[in-house]
């Protein structure tokens, strides 16, 4: 399965946060799984980094993304841009866009890993 992972999610499962939902964790760590991460996380998590709302070194992240052999970082290219849904948000928007090419363009069976309630509620993408 190809799993697109949504910032908070990656955030959590970084630090140790009790809010990752076992479930979550599961196949987070699930070596057989594949996963998408979105270049627009990377920019979040920047972003979240400078504002001093988040406490994680961005170094580590791309290290510990660069060792993982099951993982792509997928550009926002014109793909995304064109797959990209109304009613989110343009970081959501972005993150499901990504999901969508995976699936609509790419065939491939995906699943969004989030905890975000717009996300969920739009039933855009199925969500583990």
């Amino acid at each position: 399965m190809t799993y697109i992972v949504d910032t908070h999610i990656l955030i959590w499962f970084l630090n140790g946060d009790s809010r990752l939902k076992q479930k979550h964790y599961k196949i987070l760590v699930d070596n057989k799984n594949n996963f998408v991460f979105s270049t627009i996380i990377l920019a979040e998590i920047k972003h979240l980094i400078q504002l001093k709302r988040i406490n994680v070194q961005y170094e580590k992240v791309i290290e510990y993304l660069s060792e993982l052999s099951n993982c792509v970082i997928y550009p926002v290219d014109e793909l995304v841009i064109e797959q990209m849904p109304g009613g989110l948000n343009i970081h959501d928007a972005i993150i499901v866009a990504t999901g969508l090419v995976y699936k609509n363009v790419l065939g491939e069976e995906i699943q969004i890993i989030t905890a975000d309630k717009t996300i969920i509620r739009s039933r855009i993408l199925p969500v583990a």
